[in-house]
């Protein structure tokens, strides 16, 4: 496209355009005329040859504040190429577009991501103080701007270590903001996870017996609706069969059809009719099992068959029609009842994992046990297997390129499930645990649920519709004012850089000489930037609108996962051909928001980078930088539900879609930008669709091997979005064609780049655009391309070469490196300078297309191959895909080496838990051997066993049920325990020595040989601790509270209750104390086990069990202190959860009344005056089976039961 090719007394081009691409272009045609003559000084229907020059385009490319510093010096150096000025030329026609500067040949300059950070700054220069002045304060070497920006190249830190405190508070607040709006998130999904246990807990309408085995009720559900639905839905499948005549129409069923329907008919009424002889079928009480889920499965597939055959006999269509419509739609009912059914089946592990977590918390467990545990056995794998997994991970070498992004991927994943697990586990602990908050122990949990919806709602109420919140909570703003500040700000004449060099700092330096200070004009709307009408070139900045899902743009493409989105004041360029003009009232922005948004490397949507993993990782660390523009036009039509949640409820969608990498591209009200370099890194893009002539591309992308991969991006893409060719200049043919006279630039072949080190070395290639008709036939307008990217040569600054040797990466380091030094500024700046300077006219004049029409005579194109490349294939004599024997074999042999070392690894892991176990199997094999003997002589009528015996046989009851005893030792266990149970029925002998004896055995050896299974935990998942009565009660006396009904609450505290609330404990005086005969049954005396959770409550509990049996010996039988958290260890089992306040486990309702007699024994440390939590009084869980006089009494322990006593 050529200037000239619009009238020159065309008008200007208007405020608003059309959506349309021609009316963009023959605006930009007249922009173009107008700028040229603004640059040469010349009034608006003046004339002159360089109005006819070819259009020239400059891209900067993105590569961070690494491209911004090498594109700063590019551009100071050709600023610095100029002769005399215009203003000083008095004839017109002496006027050139280079004599105030080589920047004044540039008609656009297109900037994508780093690149933009200088590219803004050089148009906001122009804009203020015209194109003549801004290349002048570039060329100075002590230019304010200069020192500006030489001072400030450490943009997102400024102040150095003053200024880190607040990049450190602002990414907490964004990584608060981001995980607070999680939190809330898991909240709804944990109400949901919770719903069913939720209901069971207060209503308790399941039997534990038949659901329990289940662990959670999401799982029978989910298995009840796949036999519902899956086996139908492939039985139909089946039955759609091809017909031998095509066209026919109405196919009913055959004769086996109707067989293979009656005989699963047949078969689901047998086994109906065999669940319902014992008893009726009732799956919602007794549970889901494998012959009703049969049954169902039996079912489904005669529905199944029923239907597909109905559909088939009763259609209209042709046969093979109707069967291949028939199969399609199956097919998607069977992959939704399946997604349907995996979502249940993970919301039960939900449920069950952070239910597994809570309980291993609340037990006091520690994640890392030691010896045997898990975490022995962690550190034992991780020691084992370090150097083969390094030596296998040393061995991947290239390969890790391909597993590495699956990797982050499950990794991400795995870090999500975590989170969510923690706050399910979060949740379940506050609304299940007895004891969360002292406020709330009386709460009951469906009270405690509905607090959490409640502020669930509240919170969505009140900030779901605030749509510039998913923008305020990332680091966009952060990033977008430092690089305002730093860049942009030359631009504002308040900052007065136009005058003499800055001011040394002071106390008396005024704030607009620093950066840190926030000065009105350092940013300028989008809509008012426009260099062109100061002389400067048509700004394009260079953006990626995220795409990963399909809809009906007609932009969607699932490798690109993205499109170019190119924004300047006239309008948005959305893909190769659309254009959305920019109205009054549209968000347009500033252009510090736009340079930002083409500088968003850091975000959950990056094109096509963008995966799961990686969005995860980015949105949970919060570093996201992309940013969410609301759409200047509705392109596509939603439907009514999406149409009101984007909205209402804006925020939490742009959330969702930035954790889940779920963009919609230009279908949603809003879309989701960031980096250009995701879609196009060069910034050639744009160019190439404007058809320029010339094109000059400052690449500074992070390419340290020159593999060239985002000429070779853009070459496919230019090929797929405008037909265009883009071939490359070998050395040999640019010397053949060209003379290019002068030793300053060399054009060297992509291969060649690498081991420059004469001259500069610059890539040249031909660019031919989309073939047209014309006048003589088919052609191909033809463009140049010329690619200055960062190399090193032998005659650069002494400073720079040496930097280049301490800095083996230079000049391609990490972009993730932000933060330059003096010496990484100046290196890279210099070097873009050197380019600049050897970039003059007389050079460039020597190519074609800068100052008449492109044609090339170009032979034999280069292919883009790298150094690296290069260097293997010379010294391989053989094809790369061919490996030599030598190499297979050492290949293998080390392979197998890593691999006889892991599996010796894991094999001594197993033998080190092996031994281990033998060891504890010793012990508690040496333990029974020593127990038997010296119990082999007991007689209950007159017992003489010593008291050390009586501790080893307790140890050794504690033992049953543990993995450490073998089944002959569990055997010989259970047969000494019954032995001892038949003498402890025995009368004692009347003499006064065997009745003492007897009665110290009974409370003690005899006690514990007799004790029954206990309700060992406070927490339990299919026996809460508290019935549906005691929850309504509790619920009624909440509410009455908060009703302000004090009298009723009064009287309702004592109501007669089937379980009532805590028992105070009683005065010695009370009337209650008579009630101790209550404990009495008959002739048998109540037994009462007192456990404790840790020895440091051993104490305080045996003076509670001296007190009990001082008064109540001959109607209470107490048995010795037990430690069930001891117990639980010896068995390698989980340790209880504590009961919150002392509580009485009852095994048969009818000791109630002896419990509520021995509250009164309880006192201190569990009862203080400051505040009484009184006693608990529970009944043992229904599947149970009930012992008469039997009574536990749990003691929580005694910090924590101090803890609660803090009023």
């Amino acid at each position: 496209m050529k200037p000239d090719d619009a009238p020159a007394s065309a008008a200007s081009a208007p405020s608003t355009l059309p959506d349309d691409w021609p009316a963009l272009h023959q605006a930009e045609r007249l922009a173009l005329q107008a700028r040229r003559r603004c640059a040469l000084g010349l009034a608006d229907d003046a004339d002159h040859p360089a109005l006819a020059l070819p259009t020239v385009g400059l891209a900067l490319s993105g590569g961070g504040v690494r491209s911004a510093t090498f594109a700063l010096g590019l551009l100071r150096g050709l600023a610095q190429n100029h002769g005399q000025p215009n203003s000083e030329r008095a004839d017109p026609a002496d006027r050139s577009l280079v004599a105030d500067g080589m920047l004044g040949r540039v008609d656009y300059l297109s900037t994508v991501s780093g690149g933009g950070y200088t590219g803004a700054m050089f148009g906001r220069l122009v804009q203020a103080f015209g194109l003549p002045q801004a290349q002048a304060l570039l060329a100075r070497s002590d230019s304010p701007v200069l020192q500006w920006l030489r001072r400030n190249g450490r943009y997102l830190s400024p102040a150095g270590s003053r200024d880190l405190g607040i990049a450190v508070v602002t990414y907490l607040r964004a990584w608060l903001a981001i995980h607070t709006e999680f939190m809330f998130a898991c909240m709804l999904l944990g109400l949901l996870v919770i719903a069913p246990h939720l209901a069971q807990h207060s209503t308790q309408r399941l039997d534990p017996q038949g659901w329990e085995r289940w662990f959670t009720p999401w799982w029978p559900v989910a298995l009840a609706l796949w036999a519902a639905t899956a086996p139908g839905l492939v039985a139909g499948y089946w039955a759609a069969r091809d017909s031998h005549d095509p066209g026919a129409r109405a196919v009913g069923p055959g004769w086996r059809d109707v067989v293979f329907v009656a005989a699963m008919a047949f078969a689901a009424w047998l086994l109906l009719r065999e669940l319902r002889s014992g008893d009726t079928v009732n799956p919602v009480h007794d549970a889901l099992d494998w012959a009703t889920a049969a049954l169902l499965a039996l079912l489904s597939i005669v529905v199944g068959q029923l239907f597909v055959q109905a559909r088939l006999a009763l259609g209209r269509e042709p046969h093979a029609l109707a069967v291949a419509r028939l199969r399609n739609q199956l097919t998607r009912w069977l992959k939704a009842a399946t997604l349907v059914v995996v979502a249940i089946g993970g919301l039960g592990a939900l449920d069950r994992g952070s239910w597994w977590v809570l309980e291993e918390l609340q037990s006091g467990n520690q994640w890392l046990w030691g010896g045997v545990g898990f975490g022995g056995l962690v550190v034992l794998v991780l020691r084992r297997l370090a150097q083969p997994l390094q030596q296998m991970a040393a061995e991947a070498g290239a390969r890790a390129r391909g597993w590495l992004p699956r990797l982050m991927d499950v990794g991400s994943l795995v870090g999500l499930l975590a989170l969510v697990t923690a706050w399910l586990v979060v949740l379940q602990w506050f609304v299940f645990a007895p004891d969360t908050f002292s406020a709330l122990r009386e709460v009951p949990a469906w009270m405690r649920a509905l607090l959490v919806g409640g502020l669930w709602l509240g919170w969505i109420v009140l900030t779901a519709g605030n749509a510039q919140m998913a923008n305020t909570s990332s680091l966009h703003s952060f990033y977008r004012a430092r690089l305002t500040r730093a860049y942009l700000a030359v631009g504002n004449p308040r900052r007065g850089l136009a005058g003499g060099p800055l001011p040394r700092a002071d106390g008396t330096r005024k704030a607009t000489h620093d950066v840190t200070s926030v000065v009105d004009g350092d940013d300028s709307a989008l809509d008012s930037y426009r260099p062109e009408t100061r002389g400067g070139p048509i700004h394009l900045v260079g953006t990626c609108l995220n795409q990963t899902r399909d809809d009906q743009s007609g932009l969607y493409n699932a490798d690109r996962k993205g499109t170019a989105v190119t924004a300047t004041w006239r309008g948005l360029e959305i893909g190769p051909a659309e254009f959305v003009a920019l109205q009054p009232g549209d968000d347009t922005g500033t252009l510090g928001r736009w340079i930002a948004v083409s500088g968003a490397a850091a975000s959950p949507g990056a094109g096509s980078y963008t995966s799961r993993g990686l969005a995860l990782l980015v949105y949970f660390l919060g570093v996201r930088l992309g940013h969410w523009v609301r759409a200047p036009r509705e392109s596509v039509q939603l439907r009514w539900l999406s149409r009101l949640a984007w909205r209402f409820a804006p925020k939490p969608l742009m959330l969702a879609s930035e954790a889940s990498a779920t963009f919609y591209g230009v279908e949603r009200p809003w879309w989701y930008l960031s980096d250009g370099g995701h879609f196009e890194n060069s910034g050639i893009y744009p160019l190439l669709k404007r058809e320029t002539d010339f094109m000059v591309l400052a690449d500074g992308s992070c390419d340290g091997d020159y593999s060239f991969g985002d000429i070779e991006n853009l070459v496919r893409k230019a090929r797929i979005d405008f037909g265009a060719e883009i071939d490359f200049y070998t050395r040999e043919e640019a010397q053949h064609l060209f003379s290019l006279a002068g030793s300053d630039l060399t054009v060297l072949s992509p291969e060649h780049m690498a081991d420059n080190h004469s001259s500069r070395g610059v890539l040249l290639a031909r660019v031919r655009y989309r073939e047209r008709i014309g006048p003589r036939g088919p052609w191909r307008p033809e463009a140049t391309l010329l690619v200055v990217k960062p190399n090193l040569h032998d005659a650069l600054d002494v400073d720079l070469l040496a930097y280049a040797r301490q800095h083996e990466r230079f000049p391609h380091e990490s972009t993730g490196d932000q933060s330059f030094d003096e010496a990484q500024w100046e290196s890279y700046h210099r070097l873009g300078e050197d380019f600049g300077r050897a970039l003059h006219d007389t050079w460039l004049a020597q190519l074609p297309g800068w100052r008449s029409p492109a044609r090339h005579g170009l032979r034999v194109a280069a292919r883009l191959r790298s150094a690296g490349d290069e260097a293997a294939a010379g010294a391989k004599a053989e094809p790369l895909w061919r490996r030599a024997a030598k190499a297979t074999a050492i290949t293998t042999t080390i392979g197998l080496g890593a691999s006889g070392t892991l599996l010796l690894s894991i094999w001594q892991v197993q033998e080190q838990l092996q031994r281990n176990r033998v060891d504890q199997q010793t012990e508690a094999r040496a333990l029974f051997t020593e127990v038997s003997k010296a119990l082999q002589d007991f007689n209950g009528r007159c017992p003489k066993v010593a008291e050390h015996v009586v501790t080893q046989a307790s140890l050794l009851f504690d033992l049953r049920g543990s993995p450490a005893m073998r089944p002959l030792e569990r055997a010989g266990v259970e047969r000494l325990a019954g032995r001892i149970a038949d003498e402890c029925r025995k009368d004692a002998d009347p003499s006064a020595d065997c009745v003492a004896a007897s009665q110290r055995l009974r409370n003690d050896l005899c006690a514990v040989v007799q004790k029954p299974p206990t309700e060992n935990t406070a927490f339990s998942y299919w026996h809460p601790g508290t019935s549906p009565d005691e929850q309504a009660e509790a619920a009624r006396r909440i509410w009455l509270a908060l009703t302000g009904r004090a009298s009723q609450l009064a009287s309702a505290a004592h109501v007669d209750l089937p379980a009532p609330p805590p028992v105070p404990a009683l005065p010695a005086d009370s009337p209650q104390r008579a009630s101790l005969g209550a404990c009495r049954q008959g002739d048998e005396r109540s037994t009462l086990y007192i456990e404790i959770y840790d020895e440091a409550s051993r104490e305080a509990a045996s003076t509670l069990r001296q007190a009990i049996q001082q008064e109540a010996d001959v109607l209470v039988q107490v048995a010795p202190i037990d430690n069930a958290a001891r117990n639980a260890e010896l068995r390698q089992q989980r340790r209880p959860v504590p009961w919150p306040v002392p509580t009485f486990v009852l095994h048969d309702p009818a000791s109630r009344e002896c419990a509520l007699a021995l509250s009164r024994f309880i006192g201190e440390p569990w009862v203080t005056p400051t505040r009484i939590d009184g006693v608990w009084i529970r009944e043992r869980r229904r599947s149970a089976v009930p012992r008469p006089g039997v009574i536990e009494l749990w003691l929580p322990p005694v910090l924590v039961a101090g803890q609660s006593a803090e009023p």
